[in-house]
């Protein structure tokens, strides 16, 4: 399992705050992030959380924000299952 890098952390953040939940597209996010990241960054970070689960993809240019304590219950729930299927193999 791959953690987030911060500054993926921080584009979500910003994010968050300037579209909450609410649907938007990829030229308000450049705008929004645009003074403090390069659009190549922007997109590569979008596209990232997109693949990871943290941004739904509705169409060609609009996406969405998934909840980060959806994200974090998602991916916590994983890494628990195989936790205890590991340690039920070693106990064995």
């Amino acid at each position: 399992m791959k953690w987030l890098k911060k500054r993926d952390v921080v584009i979500y953040y910003l994010l968050y705050k300037k579209f909450g939940y609410d649907e938007f597209n990829l030229g308000e996010a450049i705008d929004t992030l645009s003074p403090y990241f390069s659009k190549k960054v922007i997109l590569t970070s979008i596209k990232y959380m997109s693949k990871r689960g943290l941004v739904t993809k509705l169409d060609n240019l609009n996406y969405r924000l998934i909840s980060f304590e959806e994200f974090i219950f998602s991916i916590s729930f994983e890494y628990l299952k195989r936790r205890s299927n590991l340690r039920h193999k070693i106990q064995l």
